[in-house]
């Protein structure tokens, strides 16, 4: 008797242990007769007692949700200012938007990701209790783009977005006005080959059909579009970020708006490429172009989401 009380004891022991642990699960979620996957990380000490702010973090092109987690490294961020981080994954590999081209070949176009992301959003408010008023969007490259999309289909389910080296097309932003205004952070490489700071189709980001769009607006006339919608004064704050390491090859610029009531962050990285600023070189810098290491964009991010609560 007395062996199996202590047997029983251990178990709710390891039980409450691993609830205090951080938790990453792997689901999958079936919408529009498809079964779509995301991966959720819970933070320590995950409870029904409280609501958590929840941050999407979207993969980009041909990239998929179970390698995001460890290069955008948002969960000891996570785990440190209690939010929620899901890591949704695409369908082969890219998010689909109409009006904006692909580098991935055979591209789903009766794909509805932003239909799967709505969904995802309730379910996760319906099953771990996150905040309806808290969720965020960030993303690389596609992920980016994705993140601006997200702000325009559903403004009312995004509280603020963070794209880097994102941005939209010429096509997109003819339409392209938010209902309800969302801050923003963008974070944008001056020598990106592929989501070019000077607008148009990028010199690696070739289409695969004729008809699809790779125009992009310039990095900094998506900015002045924003500025100028927020109504916030067009004289920002300017920041230079320490260039704590002269041997990357760039350094960074922060540009505040604010006036308007709803901010809007720049952060040029000059001489930056299509990368992670902080992150790896995740392929040769011949291809990608440089990292910065001036500042780290995850945790910029965080600290962003954090001051839009």
């Amino acid at each position: 008797m007395t062996k199996r009380f202590f047997a029983i004891i251990a178990i709710l022991a390891s039980l409450v242990t691993d609830h205090a642990l951080s938790q990453d699960l792997d689901k999958t979620l079936k919408v529009d007769g498809r079964l779509r996957q995301y991966q959720i990380h819970l933070p320590p000490g995950f409870s029904r007692e409280k609501k958590y702010p929840v941050i999407l973090a979207f993969h980009g092109g041909g990239g998929s949700y179970k390698k995001t987690a460890k290069f955008y490294d948002f969960n000891p961020l996570a785990d440190q200012d209690i939010f929620i981080v899901v890591y949704p994954n695409a369908v082969n590999k890219a998010w689909s938007m109409p009006g904006i081209s692909s580098r991935v070949k055979n591209l789903d176009s009766t794909v509805d990701d932003v239909h799967f992301i709505s969904n995802l959003i309730d379910t996760l408010i319906f099953d771990y209790y996150a905040d309806p008023l808290r969720i965020y969007c960030t993303g690389i490259s596609r992920g980016g783009m994705f993140s601006f999309y997200l702000a325009y289909k559903l403004p009312d389910k995004i509280r603020a977005i963070a794209p880097v080296c994102g941005g939209i097309s010429r096509t997109v932003a003819a339409d392209y006005e938010l209902k309800r205004h969302i801050p923003v952070l963008m974070i944008n490489g001056t020598e990106d080959k592929f989501v070019s700071y000077e607008g148009g189709p990028g010199k690696l980001n070739k289409r695969n059909e004729e008809n699809e769009d790779a125009d992009m607006l310039p990095s900094e006339e998506l900015l002045a579009k924003l500025v100028k919608m927020y109504n916030c004064n067009p004289r920002p704050l300017i920041t230079n970020i320490p260039d704590i390491d002269p041997e990357d090859g760039c350094h960074a610029i922060d540009y505040f708006y604010s006036g308007g009531g709803t901010p809007v962050e720049f952060i040029k990285v000059v001489g930056g490429g299509h990368t992670w600023p902080g992150g790896s070189q995740y392929l040769p810098k011949f291809l990608i172009g440089r990292v910065c290491r001036d500042f780290n964009a995850s945790e910029k991010i965080f600290e962003f989401f954090r001051n839009t609560q």
